[in-house]
């Protein structure tokens, strides 16, 4: 499964600075890079109907789902922020 968030910036006060921005962007990219892996994984098992994949895919489809969450959060987050740093 996905790994839960532990970004420790999902915590701090909706202010901007380069470092935060930068910190969030390096963290969105993981599930990204997740999901992408997971996707083309998926691709594989079902380019071979051969074998009975389904409970790989099913393994697979849940760690996408739980990726595009925190995906999800990091960019509510990020908005947050750049909100955050308009206002100052």
């Amino acid at each position: 499964m996905g790994r839960p968030i532990q970004c420790s910036l999902l915590k701090t006060p909706a202010t901007a600075s380069t470092p935060t921005l930068a910190a969030l962007i390096h963290e969105l990219n993981q599930p990204l890079a997740a999901i992408l892996s997971n996707a083309q994984a998926a691709q594989r098992f079902l380019a071979n109907p051969t074998l009975d994949h389904r409970a790989e895919m099913q393994d697979i489809l849940a760690d996408i789902v739980a990726d595009d969450k925190r995906a999800v959060d990091l960019v509510r987050k990020l908005g947050e922020v750049i909100k955050g740093s308009e206002g100052v």
